[in-house]
């Protein structure tokens, strides 16, 4: 029996010789010990081939994989740092070429992605004019490889997997929350934890709490309900344990554009949701929240974070004003394209005057907290107007596919992604990490499957379901 007529034999349940399988199996893991004890981390990547194979031929796995990948923060050693997530999109982009050159499929025209590649000529033009630093060769890989598994996500998206992924997505960041709070709470309030996955968790949390509200709302089925509640309570839960006070405002906020979303899609699929609930639910919430957070020793922590956003502004809001003041002045000195994407947290190499700000020795080396204020130092006007259009397209086409969707079951999926579209283009203003880091990859996938509704066909029309 061939190799691939063995494999065929396997996946219809034929029995192949014990024998076959020990040649095999020994032949692949007496190397793994060797590379085990004289080089670990090689021995590591060895014992993954299998699954970077299996990823490599199946799309929609690899997405999965970039969305598991993304909740474990561990650089590999090296001089380039790769994350996990990092590994898991090289997978899921070469699958993607492997499926152009296989099956050579058509896609349609992706409004997001013609929106994309300005911001990306900005960006290479911007580090052209500074000649190529090291630091800003790297971040637009970085950029690259976002856009890759941007346009890998879109295309496998039109298998309607986008629901799938959004479980994926809420699984991982309930477990993640879980382990949060599991180092959160012993400490009494004390540390910020978060989990596995890095300080970005706070974002990671905040979508979690956005998608598992909206599935709550439109669950009819009891079990599924009770799996969607928990699962938000544990990512607000997760949101608390970071003490991460953007991603805490930005989930307000856009929790109360899926109940807006939600009361107005609802009745046409005759969902009644109880308004006299939503009332109670708010009551309680805005009596309750406040008691734990400034009554309760474990959120004293939290409460003092808060508290330094008011009059007596301090310490990290000052981290951020005079991080904002550089960018500022980076700006000014290149307005049209500016210091070249990537080379920010080395602003006073531009910029020399920013080291006189008394607490610039706090700042340095860092990013600005705000996605819009990197875009102005690092690409100028050109990169914040073509950001801006990228932006407004991927807004555009959530909507147009939350206006089109006729179909119950996909209903609570388009609303998950439009208020993920919202939150992302919302908090660039005074947060967020969307271009570099682990929460990169959140908006690469989740905004390649509001693009892949774009390539599916029509839906049947409207089934209205009563309770």
């Amino acid at each position: 029996m061939t190799w691939p007529a063995s494999l065929s034999a396997l996946g219809q349940g034929r029995r192949i010789g014990d024998w076959t399988l020990f040649a095999v199996a020994a032949v692949y893991v007496l190397p793994l010990a060797g590379l085990l004890f004289w080089r670990p981390t090689y021995g590591i990547l060895y014992a993954l081939a299998p699954l970077a194979l299996l990823l490599v031929s199946h799309g929609p796995l690899a997405i999965a994989a970039v969305i598991v990948a993304s909740f474990f923060y561990f650089p590999l050693p090296g001089e380039i740092a790769l994350l996990p997530a990092d590994m898991a999109a090289f997978a899921l982009i070469a699958a993607y070429l492997v499926d152009l050159l296989v099956r050579r499929p058509v896609d349609a025209p992706n409004p997001i992605a013609r929106a994309y590649l300005p911001y990306l000529l900005v960006m290479l033009l911007s580090i052209a004019l500074e000649l190529f630093t090291p630091l800003s060769v790297r971040y637009f890989f970085r950029q690259v490889v976002l856009f890759a598994t941007f346009l890998a996500t879109a295309h496998f998206g039109r298998s309607g997997i986008a629901r799938k992924i959004l479980i994926v997505y809420v699984v991982a960041a309930t477990v993640n929350s879980a382990i949060a709070l599991i180092q959160f709470l012993p400490s009494g309030g004390a540390v910020r934890a978060f989990g596995l996955a890095g300080r970005g968790f706070g974002d990671h949390a905040m979508l979690a709490l956005i998608i598992g509200a909206v599935f709550y709302l439109w669950s009819r089925d009891v079990r599924w309900r009770v799996f969607w509640g928990a699962a938000a309570w544990l990512a607000a839960g997760g949101i608390v344990a970071t003490q991460t006070r953007a991603s805490a405002i930005t989930a307000g906020w856009c929790l109360l554009v899926v109940l807006i979303l939600t009361l107005w899609k609802a009745r046409d699929f005759n969902l009644r949701i109880s308004y006299r609930n939503l009332a109670i639910a708010a009551v309680l919430a805005v009596i309750i929240v406040p008691i734990l957070v400034f009554y309760t020793p474990v959120f004293s922590g939290i409460a003092h974070r808060f508290g330094r956003l008011g009059p007596q502004a301090r310490e990290t809001v000052l981290l951020r004003v005079t991080l904002w003041k550089a960018a500022l002045a980076a700006f000014s000195a290149n307005p049209l394209f500016g210091i070249g994407a990537g080379n920010f947290s080395l602003v006073s190499q531009w910029v020399p005057t920013v080291r006189f700000d008394p607490i610039f020795y706090m700042v340095s080396g860092l990013s600005t907290h705000a996605v819009i204020m990197t875009a102005l130092a690092e690409t100028g006007i050109a990169g914040v107007l073509s950001l801006a259009w990228f932006f407004w397209r991927a807004l555009r086409t959530a909507w147009r596919n939350l206006t089109a969707v006729v179909s119950e079951a996909e209903m609570p999926v388009v609303i998950s992604l439009m208020a993920i579209a919202v939150a992302v283009v919302g908090s660039v203003f005074y947060a967020g990490s969307w271009f570099w880091g682990n929460n990169s990859y959140h908006m690469a996938v989740f905004f390649g499957l509001i693009a892949s509704f774009g390539f599916r066909p029509a839906e049947a029309p409207v089934e209205k379901v009563g309770r």
